[in-house]
């Protein structure tokens, strides 16, 4: 089980800060585009809704068996949040997802900072990837792909399609 709290990580273009409360004003500004919601439904977030959901999250799952590791994006030239990465760890399994503002997407950002967030999974000591990606998201199934996660055929109760990675095959489920 990875028992470590999430730390700041770089990459080339990106900074990778572990979430805070205090950033639901500016994330709802990156998350304001209706577009976010094409494969996911509902709507943009108010900042009461991220606050909310912050607090849940930094709180964590209140379990040791369930661990929450969230990071917000910012761009290393002025620090600007553009998006947000996260990972739910159970065992040594973690169930990864990635969302980059509108105004950011096709720079390879989620790409750079999904990369990021894995490497640090598994030096951790995640043995496996999952990521739960909509059968028409070819940007979000772009990025898995670029992670080495591969389309497993199964679909989960949301109709979304389940892509994993493993480190050995020999412990896959």
């Amino acid at each position: 089980m990875l028992n470590v709290a999430p730390r700041e990580l770089r990459t080339a273009r990106l900074v990778l800060t572990p979430l805070s409360v205090a950033d639901a004003p500016v994330m709802a500004g990156v998350l304001a585009d209706p577009a976010l919601s094409t494969y996911t439904g509902g709507g943009p977030p108010t900042v009461e809704d991220l606050t909310r959901r912050y607090e849940a999250q930094v709180a964590g799952s209140g379990s040791d068996a369930e661990l929450w590791h969230n990071w917000i994006l910012r761009l290393t030239d002025g620090g600007s949040a553009i998006g947000f990465v996260q990972a739910t760890v159970v065992g040594d399994e973690a169930d990864v997802a990635w969302v980059v503002g509108v105004e950011w997407q096709g720079a390879g950002f989620a790409k750079e900072a999904v990369a990021a967030m894995n490497g640090w999974l598994i030096a951790a000591g995640v043995q496996r990837l999952v990521a739960h990606i909509h059968p028409d998201h070819l940007a979000s199934q772009g990025v898995a792909a670029s992670a080495g996660l591969v389309r497993t055929g199964g679909i989960d109760e949301e109709g979304e399609e389940i892509w994993r990675w493993r480190l050995s095959p020999s412990r896959d489920r």
